[in-house]
């Protein structure tokens, strides 16, 4: 159990690193969460088996992410891909 606490501890302190991102191709890695560094408009962002995120994240078609938003994936899911229209944001490494 306690081995379990510090895992999640660690996920969420960021432990597992994590890469900036601007606008412009898309940023492929494994990802469990992010947070928009400025406003920031995701053009796409797909899951570890291509599909699209938007629709369980209750996100719209092109939605703007406002600045200091987080997004969070649950535990055995991952961001694949992400692409930016505009804006920056910080991924957090699975």
């Amino acid at each position: 159990m306690q081995e379990v606490f510090g895992k999640e501890l660690r996920n969420i302190a960021g432990n597992g690193g994590s890469f900036y991102m601007t606008s412009g191709g898309a940023q492929t890695g494994a990802y469990r969460a992010f947070v928009a560094n400025t406003d920031a408009v995701i053009s796409a962002i797909l899951d570890k088996d291509g599909n699209d995120l938007k629709p369980s994240l209750g996100l719209s078609s092109n939605p703007t992410i406002s600045q200091g938003t987080l997004l969070t994936l649950p535990n055995g899911q991952y961001i694949s891909s992400i692409t930016l229209t505009s804006g920056s944001i910080v991924l957090y490494n699975v």
